[in-house]
């Protein structure tokens, strides 16, 4: 019997980066990881960040993104770090403040803004910052972590390898490199020690979190038929990645019947629901069509009834609608149901749907080079957004809409209004909102609607 889970994976993680701190000789580490362990892992370097980390040494996050010119590059690091010193209205983003109120440093620091903006003199000042913590009975070092993010386009490797001899002695860098595509793969040393260490972490994720998963549904107990529906759900969604022998058509009918023993509406449409959403993982539009339309047709009914189950699967079926309908080619229909899902959502104040419907509105709009139209829809997107909480908004797909607002604007309108969107944008976004665009990794690539980007957008769901 399988047994991971995710406590087990995470501490694989730390017990490997444990004892890579151990080793005083490198000064580059690199986590080769597998598509599926690329968050845990980021998500454990995140923790090493907070006061709950483990580790000695201390860790700092540089979201800036490598593009390759090396002095425009160190000159954005650089302005990054004196980022850390302003005086942040969010006092969990506010570094420097947490090491003074936490009596971490000797007294206040200020960053040296004379100092030219290149990699020494950053190296130099962190150095500096590190001398002026109390606590210096332990050996620890500054980890400055680059996240996969900032190396999308260009490799990083190059810059690493012409800094890293100029490292002072307390300072190290962590970055990540995919198994699949390896990038990172320096050789080098100082001092006849390697300057490289390399951290190949051997997780099962997706089994931990199927487990997780199978937990949550009390797979335990099998006459409750609400712990085997849940249940149930895992195994259909599980049963489309079988290439050979795929099962779906009878876990399908599995599901839709433990719907009836439960007899409720919700379960009949969450289950109707699943189907669709199986069947279009599939690629097997018609049978998707099927169940969408009928989960579409109950959800309807639960409305007219004021049943609070009906509205949250109604939107779900009109997401998946419409990527069906454009994935045959009819822009038009796909148009119309985002229009109305626009519109019952702005009727509910749900201003998540409203953004995401009329995000979607202008992709299409842009397809068919209908531009004023997509803008002013991205526009509406945005101003939905902007009531949700900009947690929110810093971590959805709000930063596609952002993006796609400045892209549109420098197309049709005058540098004057552009500037103006930037504006509103640092409003809503933060100071920091071209970095945060660049680690979503959107770009104009992205503005172009497909069914994979469709197929994201409903994976929430499944």
């Amino acid at each position: 019997m399988e047994t991971s889970s995710i406590a087990q994976e995470y501490y694989k993680i730390r017990d490997l980066w444990l004892a890579a701190e151990q080793k005083t000789n490198w000064k580059l580490a690199v986590w080769v990881a597998q598509y599926a362990d690329v968050e845990m892992i980021d998500k454990f370097m995140q923790i090493e960040q907070s006061p709950v980390g483990e580790s000695n040494d201390i860790f700092f996050r540089f979201e800036t993104e490598y593009k390759g010119d090396r002095p425009l590059f160190e000159e954005q690091l650089w302005n990054e770090f004196l980022s850390w010193f302003t005086p942040h209205s969010q006092k969990d983003k506010d570094i420097h403040r947490a090491l003074w109120e936490n009596k971490f440093i000797t007294e206040p620091f200020v960053p040296d803004e004379s100092l030219a903006p290149n990699a020494i003199n950053l190296f130099g000042e962190l150095e500096r910052l590190r001398a002026s913590i109390k606590d210096q009975n332990e050996q620890f070092c500054f980890c400055l972590y680059f996240p996969l993010a900032v190396q999308t386009k260009m490799n990083i490797a190059q810059w690493f390898q012409q800094v890293v001899e100029h490292l002072p002695d307390n300072l190290r860098l962590v970055s990540m490199d995919l198994v699949e595509e390896r990038r990172i793969q320096l050789q080098g040393k100082k001092d006849n020690e390697s300057l490289y260490h390399y951290l190949y972490p051997k997780l099962k994720m997706a089994e931990a979190i199927k487990n997780e998963m199978y937990k949550a549904s009390d797979n335990y107990n099998s006459v409750d038929p609400d712990a085997r529906f849940r249940k149930q759900v895992i195994v259909v969604m599980d049963s489309t990645t079988q290439k050979t022998q795929n099962r779906t058509d009878i876990e399908v009918k599995r599901l839709l019947d433990i719907t009836k023993e439960i007899g409720t509406v919700s379960s009949k449409i969450a289950g109707l629901l699943v189907a669709a959403q199986a069947y279009f993982s599939l690629q097997k539009v018609k049978k998707s069509e099927e169940y969408t339309d009928k989960a579409l047709e109950e959800s309807s009914k639960a409305m007219e009834k004021d049943d609070a189950t009906g509205y949250p699967v109604w939107k779900s079926c009109m997401l998946l609608k419409a990527a069906l309908l454009f994935g045959n080619k009819d822009k038009n229909g796909a148009l119309k149901i985002y229009e109305e899902l626009s519109e019952k959502a702005s009727k509910r104040q749900d201003a998540y749907y409203v953004m995401e419907a009329n995000r979607l509105i202008s992709h299409i709009y842009y397809e068919k080079n209908e531009l004023a139209k997509a803008f002013e829809s991205i526009l509406f997107s945005l101003a939905a957004g902007a009531y949700l909480e900009i947690d929110v908004r810093r971590q959805s797909t709000f930063l596609h809409a952002a993006f796609m607002c400045l892209y549109l604007g420098e197309k049709i309108k005058t540098a004057a209004e552009v500037n103006e969107i930037k504006l509103q944008l640092a409003d809503w976004l933060g100071d920091d909102w071209e970095i945060l665009l660049a680690q979503a990794g959107v770009d104009s690539a992205s503005l172009k609607t497909n069914p994979s980007i469709l197929d994201k957008q409903l994976s929430k769901f499944k």
